[in-house]
């Protein structure tokens, strides 16, 4: 039940995102400081990610790739039995590794803004 609605969200997703590529709101945090929010360029890259070019979009977003693997494992580990999958969860799911993703987030919205002079 699960595979079929990430399935369902999934092509939800890619007509919104791909089809009717329009429907992209602004990034408030953006519009009000001219600064970029640690998900600027998610749509982007979820747009590329969904037409087949990973590539394109690490360059829209670096983080956002590794974090949908993050939030697919989390997701998926419990569907499998065993205890190798049931420790993964726990340690993906554990407080320090909540702090370090919070951690890596800040540290990508402080590094994206520095401005780069050349």
């Amino acid at each position: 039940m699960l595979m079929l609605a990430g399935a369902v969200a999934a092509l939800v997703a890619y007509v919104i995102f791909c089809v009717y590529g329009g429907a992209m709101p602004r990034c408030p945090f953006k519009w009000v400081t001219g600064l970029d929010c640690p998900g600027c360029g998610s749509q982007r890259a979820l747009r590329a990610l969904l037409s087949g070019h990973p590539l394109e979009a690490w360059g829209y977003n670096l983080i956002l790739p590794p974090v949908m693997v993050y939030l697919a494992a989390i997701l998926l580990l419990p569907l499998f039995r065993g205890r190798a999958a049931s420790r993964a969860h726990t340690a993906l799911t554990s407080a320090a590794a909540i702090w370090t993703l919070l951690a890596v987030v800040v540290a990508w919205w402080i590094i994206r803004n520095i401005p780069v002079w050349g």
